[in-house]
């Protein structure tokens, strides 16, 4: 008799192979992931921890439960690998939300993936406890940011600090002037796929002067591949000058369009600089923030670090020239 047959009453039963099990866990994952991460869009949740915890959680449980009696981590992970892949492919994700996403996708369905296991053919008395515990603790775990009782919202304020070959007088006539772009290289992470600035328009430091910051749209992509959810527009980020002193200058945020804003909601942009001697001054540079991003656990670090690096090099980015 051949595997995955059975008799019953005379009559040839056929049960699926572990190897056809898999095979349909995998795609009812799949399945169930873009869905998920359609409603999540659809109710304002894509950027909580129900998107980054819950769909590699649910991943997790369906290819474990599909898969009895092998080691599934290994194909969480496949699986993962392949979804991450095809959202860039059918869903329009880009290459720099995927590659942040990657990590903790694969952290939460590799410890899922386990701890379903242990729960699955356990037969002590604990397995009861288990079952309530475990997917008690996943959804805990999934509603940060969902509802504003489970936000843990705050601002947060990274600075950037350099000393120029400038007079004082000579680097507040630089931030006046438009940023220099287009000869200043974006360094590491900036250049990874995020949303470039194209232009600046500049403007005085007086209170209630404005300055626009554009950002490109994102790369025409081939047929056949979804376009890409930023979309290939010009978006803006503009400030207004809300106060001034002489060795100072604090910008507010009045209006962003940029795919950033899904991330972060961006605060102040406070400026300062001090003389050192005649020729040289010291410029600091503050950007205030609130994450949207959740987990706060995982995003808060890294939008920590990405922000300091874009303030780098906001101050690399200063035009001496007259």
């Amino acid at each position: 008799m051949e595997h995955g047959d059975e008799h019953d009453s005379g009559r040839l039963k056929r049960r699926p192979t572990p190897a056809q099990a898999i095979v349909a866990g995998v795609v009812l994952a799949f399945a169930v992931a873009v869905f998920l991460r359609q409603a999540l869009q659809e109710s304002g949740a894509a950027q909580s921890a129900a998107f980054y915890v819950g769909i590699p959680a649910v991943i997790a449980v369906i290819v474990v439960l599909s898969a009895p009696g092998r080691s599934a981590v290994g194909i969480v992970m496949k699986e993962i690998t392949v979804l991450l892949l095809m959202s860039m492919m059918l869903l329009g994700e880009g290459f720099i939300c995927v590659i942040i996403a990657a990590p903790i996708f694969y952290l939460v369905g590799a410890l899922v993936a386990i701890a379903v296991e242990k729960i699955v053919p356990g037969r002590d008395d604990k397995t009861g406890l288990k079952i309530v515990v475990v997917p008690t603790l996943i959804v805990l775990a999934s509603l940060e940011g969902v509802v504003p009782a489970t936000t843990f919202a705050g601002p947060t304020t990274v600075s950037a600090a350099k000393v120029l070959d400038l007079a004082p007088a000579e680097v507040e006539a630089a931030w006046e002037r438009p940023l220099d772009f287009d000869g200043t290289a974006l360094p590491g992470v900036l250049s990874w796929g995020f949303p470039q600035p194209r232009s600046d328009s500049g403007g005085a430091l007086e209170v209630g002067e404005r300055r626009t910051v554009s950002f490109t749209g994102a790369h025409h992509r081939p047929l056949f591949v979804a376009d890409h959810h930023w979309g290939e527009h010009i978006t803006d980020l503009s400030f207004e000058v809300a106060d001034r002193t002489p060795t100072s200058a604090r910008l507010r945020i009045v209006e962003d369009t940029s795919p950033i804003s899904s991330w972060l909601t961006w605060d102040m942009a406070d400026i300062t600089w001090r003389a050192v001697d005649a020729s040289h001054t010291a410029v600091e540079l503050d950007l205030t923030y609130t994450r949207e991003l959740a987990p706060a656990w995982y995003f808060g670090p890294i939008e920590k670090a990405v922000v300091e690096r874009a303030a780098d090099y906001l101050i690399d980015s200063l035009d001496p020239t007259p």
